[in-house]
């Protein structure tokens, strides 16, 4: 497939805001997509190279895209800089570029899907000192080889700043409704109607085979008024119900119509659930795609976990206290320490070890130590285990706040000597697989019994979280306390019968905290400053996100709590020689910057505003500390600005 239907797909959806249109649009191109082409083209259309597990990175900033545009286009630098000034976006910059140089192009190969994506690849295995040459000369080719929106998206994909609005919700959605039935129902049929007159034009019918449920007959006779033949067949809610398998290529039906919403709802619940679970075990909803059009629901089932691959974690909301938290999780629950450090997933293949964090950055190399006590301390010939890691100081043996192990995930230099002079603990809590079972629809207290088993603790080095099981809320106000005056954040409550959920912020898993609960937000703008911070980036602009659409949703400004000298903490300087990477345009004083930075930011309250794009404000955000352990995916949503909104006036 040439890149150009690739790049008019992209032109599509960054023209349309709807995500239902987005999704349409981005279905209607995986069924016309060749099997061979879906996996690069829908990781091109999420803005990634590489699946988010990876740790790969193509590498290119800002500065050393204005020189590679240069050079393709044979103009200077300096033209480019005025051109991106001009339109705000490197991408655009070299649209133009490339419509200038039209002639110029007119005989060279016609790029591919494929070639595209092996190009940007390319890119990520490139080290050393030559490096920069090289990966100039690989990008001067496909922008000479680009036509003028490839060359837009080419070189927004480079940045890893595609600009499209297709977040995993969209692709999930588009592999769902193109490879599975579309399911409607009455309430919605009825809304259709009202805007077009014959229900064969608002579906298609015409070239689509459908099943209608026989329910439909007496309150929608325009919909059963057609005649039941090869490609329409009438069949009682209840039979439809039991249907195993919706994968179009198996039941043969393009379009499910129903009476109620409970029952469309359901089966929609079905079709998409069979795509999120394969996900969830993936990590890579290319695969997914690419299994979904090959093999349908049998194939997507038999995806699983695997060592080695890491998988996003289960994540938890916040329990106002201990008797809110027994109305979710249930009486009895378990209570664990919830811990001031990072989390770390482990995959133990016979003598091999890998560490990931949160955000599933491999940082084994960072941490020998905890790899040494996990190959010593965990009697199981593979597995996968989470925990959290705590830094502790020596002489004391008190834990130590986050922010003063943080350095040691990026550290490269001089690892021996940070884990000797910073030690941690694992702190072990979950596990998700063992000996090659994948355990993670087992319930909580199995899994826990599972984990305890196979690990022999080794003090200071590795344990298994401190926990209780209880149904008292004295005995868990008591334990909650003790928690709090050993250093850590507060408890963790755990429903005993819940399965793990990869990737979801679950109600049966809790947090319990005693002060109001931070954000973690990126940094999507600055100012440069004046005065002692001349020179450094400041004000820094703050933003959520669009669960649905991927969009990132402004909400204020940060300059308080960051450090004017580096011995004090987290410097001005250190933040921005990290945005000056990531600068993707420039007005005055003010730049935009693509979201990389994750900081965790406190505040007084939550404000309505119409200044920003979340309708929301941060009155005194303060800045806490950069959130090194997370990806800009990760950050907090605008659903739960709004929950803390809500709660903000209800405690009123």
């Amino acid at each position: 497939m040439e890149y150009n239907i690739l790049a008019e797909v992209f032109a599509k959806l960054e023209k349309t805001a709807e995500r239902l249109k987005k999704t349409g649009i981005l279905a209607d191109f995986l069924l016309e997509c060749d099997t061979d082409d879906i996996y690069p083209a829908v990781i091109l259309s999420q803005g990634r190279v590489f699946p988010s597990w990876s740790q790969k990175e193509i590498g290119v900033a800002s500065l050393l895209m204005v020189k590679a545009i240069a050079k393709a286009y044979g103009i200077k630098g300096t033209e480019v800089e005025k051109l991106w000034q001009k339109t705000g976006d490197l991408g655009l910059a070299a649209e133009e570029l490339s419509k200038k140089r039209r002639q110029a192009t007119l005989f060279t190969k016609p790029l591919t899907v494929k070639s595209v994506h092996e190009g940007l690849k390319g890119l990520a295995e490139l080290e050393g000192n030559k490096s920069q040459k090289k990966k100039l000369e690989i990008i001067s080719y496909l922008l000479t080889s680009a036509k003028d929106v490839e060359a837009k998206y080419v070189v927004r994909a480079i940045i890893g700043n595609l600009r499209i609005g297709v977040a995993d919700g969209v692709v999930r959605d588009a592999i769902a409704k193109a490879f599975f039935s579309e399911v409607f129902w009455k309430d919605i049929l009825k809304q259709k109607i009202n805007q077009k007159k014959r229900i064969e034009d608002i579906l298609l019918l015409e070239k689509k085979s459908i099943l209608i449920a026989e329910e439909l007959k007496k309150t929608m006779p325009e919909v059963c008024g057609l005649e039941e033949n090869n490609d329409v067949k009438y069949l009682g809610e209840k039979d439809i119900l039991k249907i195993n398998d919706f994968w179009k290529k198996e039941c043969k039906y393009d379009i499910v119509l129903v009476g109620s919403a409970e029952t469309g709802n359901a089966l929609r619940a079905k079709i998409t659930g069979i795509v999120e679970k394969a996900n969830e075990a993936a990590n890579d909803f290319a695969l997914v795609a690419k299994i979904a059009k090959k093999e349908g629901t049998i194939g997507l089932k038999k995806i699983d976990i695997a060592v080695g691959r890491p998988i996003k974690v289960m994540l938890a909301q916040k329990a106002k206290g201990i008797e809110d938290a027994f109305e979710t999780v249930g009486k009895p629950c378990a209570f664990e320490y919830k811990y001031d450090g990072f989390r770390l997933q482990a995959h133990k293949k016979g003598s091999q070890v890998q560490l990931y964090t949160r955000r599933l950055e491999d940082v084994t190399k960072q941490f020998p130590d905890v790899s040494g006590a996990i190959k010593k301390g965990i009697k199981a010939e593979s597995c996968i285990i989470e925990g959290e890691a705590v830094g502790y100081d020596k002489k004391t043996g008190r834990s130590i706040p986050f922010q003063n192990i943080s350095r040691r995930i990026k550290r490269k230099y001089n690892i021996e000597e940070l884990a000797e002079a910073v030690p941690v603990v694992l702190n072990l809590f979950d596990i998700l697989s063992l000996d090659g079972i994948t355990i993670i629809k087992e319930p909580f207290h199995k899994r826990r019994a599972h984990l305890e088993k196979i690990t022999h603790e080794i003090p200071k080095k590795l344990v298994v979280a401190e926990a209780i099981v209880t149904d008292n809320i004295e005995t868990a106000d008591e334990f909650y306390k003790k928690s709090l005056s050993l250093g850590n954040e507060g408890l963790m409550a755990k429903n005993l019968k819940a399965p793990y959920k990869p990737g979801s912020r679950v109600g049966h898993m809790l947090k319990i905290k005693p002060v109001l609960e931070t954000l973690d937000l990126t940094i999507v703008a600055a100012d440069w400053g004046e005065g002692k911070r001349a020179g450094w980036l400041s004000s820094y602009g703050l933003a959520c996100r669009d669960p649905d659409t991927g969009e990132f949703l402004t909400m204020g400004k940060l300059g308080t709590g960051i450090k004017e000298k580096k011995e004090e903490g987290t410097s001005f300087e250190e933040i921005t020689d990290e945005l000056k990477k990531h600068i993707i345009k420039k007005e005055a004083k003010r730049v935009e910057i693509a979201p990389t930075i994750v900081v965790e930011v406190a505040y007084e309250e939550i404000q309505k505003s119409s200044t920003y794009t979340s309708g929301f404000a941060l009155r005194f955000p303060r800045f806490v500390r950069i959130r090194d352990e997370k990806s800009v995916d990760e950050i907090d949503d605008i659903n739960k600005v709004i929950a803390i909104f809500d709660s903000q006036r209800h405690n009123l």
